[in-house]
């Protein structure tokens, strides 16, 4: 857990949020718009989609750890190449696609899914351990970055990351171990219920035969019946609306506030600080998610994150960006423990990584296309109004599509589709 939660400090801090930091410098420079700019966040997350469905199996396939090697080596490189950026083109293959690999495949899916294996009563929970991780990294790495830039320049910060990532990333990924019946262990430390004398055999040994039965809330299903249930297509749609908002606001975020007059300095601390209060959000809606419908909890977190849209559209001063960090971080922090807790929920851990890079293609085209759609609106407005009503929506439509969400009645048999209840 302290692994995986370091991981994801890295990566998410690096990579999701630290962009933002290159932004601004970036379109100073060469006098790109934003819209072409944002492009690059697009094709990261467009190559999340398409890598997801190859980099899930294999994670399930070979475990959390030699994926994550991978990962961190992709993204370090990735960022020390971050000098050699001169046009868009260069800016989209060294961004978009190879810091972007590396961090979905060592710092996203592999550690969520280590987390994931190791538990299921507890694992919204760990899932939230994990995710504050991130949010740290989001506060910690930001400003890390902006500082490096402004003293600097972004090609030293670049490069600076990249050695980061390596430096810590690979001893990090020593200690992950991806299932507990690798170290001779059960999920949450409860040993399955044995049946016709399978007593005094070992985790490996037990999980392969037929007479061990897993703890009864954890479902076990096949790919093929995964995608044909009910679970799966009530599930999808309520995170493709979700992701419409994340990328672009995360893109998008520091902009908006230079534009209202609040300097690069501060603006970047309070996208860091958006992060940091992202914290209590990912723990305390985690923690509930183990005792609390996390259908009801999401809904509740868009509530949130709607009204801190609302907030950041009408925001003309310093202090109300910081009342919108309040708003939106609570609500954003919490949906992403219990987004991942709930696939593990409807889907089991077995199959997990592959789920997750499934989801990840069924949601790239929400995650590309919205940071270049604000980014258009504001180069056809001067405005991000549009675009942002528009995502308030978005997010009030997601909150109740994770109503929808229908939950397998009994963990599914072999060969049988599993349905709705």
């Amino acid at each position: 857990m302290a692994a995986g939660s370091s991981l994801y400090f890295l990566g998410i801090g690096s990579v999701f949020y630290g962009f933002n930091a290159f932004f601004n410098p970036m379109v100073t420079e060469f006098g790109w718009g934003r819209a072409v700019t944002s492009g690059a966040y697009s094709l990261s997350r467009l190559e999340g989609g398409i890598e997801g469905p190859i980099i899930g199996p294999l994670i399930d396939k070979f475990g959390a750890r030699k994926l994550i090697v991978v990962g961190v080596i992709l993204a370090g490189v990735g960022y020390m190449c971050l000098p050699a950026i001169s046009n868009p083109l260069s800016l989209y293959l060294i961004f978009g696609l190879l810091i972007s690999m590396g961090y979905n495949t060592g710092f996203f899916h592999a550690t969520t899914t280590a987390a994931a294996n190791w538990f299921i009563r507890k694992r919204s929970r760990a899932l939230s351990f994990i995710t504050a991780g991130g949010g740290l990294g989001g506060f910690v790495l930001v400003n890390f970055l902006a500082l490096l830039i402004t003293q600097f320049g972004w090609r030293t910060a670049g490069v600076t990351m990249g050695i980061v990532l390596v430096v810590l990333g690979l001893p990090l990924a020593y200690v992950v171990r991806s299932r507990p019946e690798d170290k001779g262990m059960f999920p949450d430390g409860v040993a399955p219920r044995v049946v016709g004398g399978a007593e005094g055999m070992g985790a490996a040994q037990a999980e392969s035969q037929s007479s061990v039965e897993m703890p009864q809330d954890e479902v076990t299903f096949t790919v093929r019946q995964a995608l044909k249930s009910t679970a799966f297509w009530t599930y999808i749609p309520a995170m493709m609306l979700r992701a419409c908002i994340l990328s672009a606001l995360v893109v998008h975020q520091i902009p908006h506030l230079v534009d209202v007059g609040i300097s690069y300095t501060a603006a970047s601390a309070v996208l860091g600080t958006m992060v940091l209060i992202s914290i209590p959000g990912r723990l305390v809606f985690g923690w509930m998610g183990d005792f609390i419908d996390k259908r009801l909890l999401l809904l509740g977190s868009s509530v949130l994150q709607a009204a801190g849209i609302w907030i950041l559209i009408n925001v003309d001063s310093l202090w109300m960006a910081y009342v919108f960090v309040a708003v939106y971080g609570i609500g954003y922090g919490g949906a992403i423990p219990l987004t991942v807790a709930l696939r593990g929920q409807l889907f089991g851990r077995k199959i997990f990584a592959t789920m997750g890079g499934i989801t990840s293609a069924m949601t790239a085209i929400a995650t590309v296309a919205a940071p270049v759609f604000a980014g258009y609106i504001y180069d056809a407005t001067g405005s991000y109004s549009i675009a942002f009503y528009t995502f308030l929506g978005l997010i009030s439509l997601s909150g109740l599509a994770f109503l929808g969400v229908r939950y397998p009645k009994a963990p599914p048999a072999s060969g049988s589709a599993p349905t709705g209840s």
